[in-house]
């Protein structure tokens, strides 16, 4: 780099020559360059962990309510249901499979993205919770696009036979369930503070974003199977008081399966962010570097990226130039600290460059579209 000081934090890159670096240590919050005692960021990776470790714990609990109450309709259909005639309860009992299946997959990225990084994943394995985020709304889509397929079938083949009352009992259980399942998959939105005075009149640091990709997918599960849910239970009731309206059915289907569809939306454009190494919610380009520019010294920024690992790790790398080049090591900690106490980045690699380097005509220096 030209002899240029770096600051690398979280992932360093080694220098062939002695400069002046910025180290921060997530581990202990504690700035290692003699005489700094920075420590504005001390609580974010423990945060971090926990939040792991809480979506664990929830999507194991959703799996373990999820296979017993399969075995529980299961049980049913064997006992009453068969006697019935009625296939509702084993239909239901399938979903039921598929939901368990989404659960696992979420299970299993989320102890992927616990494995420590490798000299081939120098990020670790962070992305494996955006990846089965995907598979469970393609799962998702999958089961919708099955039952919309059912439901034509019996509009144009109405000789089917409907027991109106196992069907009831079914999806008010079904419903009860998934209101469970909703509740305990449930993430509390991560706390904000935009520019919040602190003691020492700094801004305080945003909290960072605890939403864990794979617990948000499966709760979105859970919400597509309520409104499925509901659906029977609508149509249910109706053919329970109107067994010749049975024809709602097929209708109910159609009309909360669009709102099945319409809740992966906002998930799905999320996940296709991350997979394009887009900017996260509440790292707004613009703001970001504007807020590099107040600190002093600081003539201009380029080459600034901004792009999310996962939906609660946002890594930050840019070129700044300054007007002198002899106090680079006091322009890395300002700027450090200026971004830490407004945002909760998890990386953040800048190099400093004098006004002299810069070229009008140099592709990478150019400002973005927006």
């Amino acid at each position: 780099n030209g002899g240029k000081p770096l600051l690398s934090l979280g992932q360093l890159s080694p220098v062939p020559h002695p400069v002046p670096r910025l180290i921060w240590k997530k581990s202990s919050g504690v700035c290692c360059v003699p005489g700094c005692t920075m420590s504005f960021w001390c609580h974010r990776p423990r945060a971090l962990i926990t939040s792991g470790h809480q979506a664990r714990r929830k999507l194991c609990v959703a799996s373990v309510i999820c296979t017993f109450f399969m075995i529980a309709e299961i049980t049913g259909k064997y006992v009453c249901g068969h006697i019935a005639g009625s296939l509702a309860v084993l239909s239901d009992a399938a979903h039921i499979l598929v939901d368990l299946t989404g659960f696992l997959i979420s299970l299993l990225s989320l102890c992927l993205t616990s494995k420590p990084p490798t000299k081939q994943c120098t990020f670790g394995w962070h992305r494996a919770e955006i990846l089965g985020a995907l598979m469970s709304m393609i799962i998702v889509w999958m089961v919708t696009g099955v039952l919309i397929y059912l439901a034509c079938m019996r509009l144009l083949h109405p000789d089917y036979d409907i027991d109106a009352t196992v069907m009831l009992i079914t999806s008010a259980c079904a419903v009860l369930t998934n209101i469970l399942l909703s509740l305990i998959l449930h993430q509390t939105g991560p706390g904000h503070s935009h520019g919040a005075q602190g003691r020492e009149g700094t801004s305080a640091p945003l909290e960072p974003a605890l939403s864990n990709a794979s617990l948000q997918a499966a709760f979105v599960h859970a919400i597509g199977d309520l409104f499925q849910s509901i659906s029977v239970l609508i149509s249910a009731l109706i053919i329970f008081f109107k067994p010749q309206y049975k024809i709602a059915d097929p209708i109910c289907t159609f009309v909360f399966s669009i709102f099945v569809l319409a809740t992966t939306i906002t998930i799905l454009r999320d996940i296709l962010t991350i997979l394009m190494e887009g900017t996260s919610k509440g790292f707004a380009y613009d703001a970001v570097k504007a807020r590099i520019l107040t600190v002093e010294k600081v003539e201009s920024v380029h080459d600034l990226h901004v792009w999310a690992l996962t939906m609660n790790q946002t890594a930050l790398s840019a070129h700044i130039a300054t007007a002198d080049s002899t106090d680079s090591q006091k322009i890395l900690r300002d700027v450090t600290q200026a971004l830490f106490e407004q945002y909760s980045f998890h990386s953040i690699t800048i190099q400093i460059e004098s006004g002299q380097d810069q070229k009008p005509d140099c592709v990478f220096c150019q400002e973005p579209r927006d």
